[in-house]
């Protein structure tokens, strides 16, 4: 694992070690500095137990957060990925990249931040805080 220099990292980092679910929500925090228990009560999880959460989940709280959203775009090479994504990789999992800075915020690693991954991205919903405008 190769780690950022601290100074270069723009958003905290949460793992989800040692939960088994709960990936998407934890990308979203990351994202949005929002607490776990919040993020999670903004969704409908009907009669699943287990927090595993899909796009349209993960879009829904977002717009509901203020949050502006590209369309969700395929890929297979993370050079397609600009700007701050949340990505979906094989394997049924979410993390978040930082393109502008190289940086996978991956929730399943304990260890924070890394500048390598060897997971294949599948889709990716670029994204953009309410902060900085449209």
């Amino acid at each position: 694992m190769t780690q950022p220099a601290i100074d270069k990292v723009r958003f905290k980092f949460f793992t989800q070690c040692p939960r088994d679910d709960g990936r998407g929500i934890f990308v979203l925090q990351m994202l949005t500095g929002k607490p776990y228990d919040q993020i999670a009560s903004m969704i409908d999880w009907g009669v699943r137990t287990n927090h595993y959460t899909m796009w349209n989940e993960l879009r829904g709280v977002l717009t509901e957060l203020g949050w502006h959203t590209g369309g969700l775009r395929e890929t297979k090479n993370w050079a397609d990925v600009q700007g701050v994504a949340v990505v979906h990789v094989e394997g049924d999992h979410f993390i978040r990249y930082d393109a502008d800075n190289g940086f996978f915020y991956d929730p399943g690693q304990s260890d924070g931040p890394d500048l390598h991954t060897r997971l294949v991205p599948v889709s990716y919903l670029p994204v953009q805080s309410p902060d900085n405008g449209g």
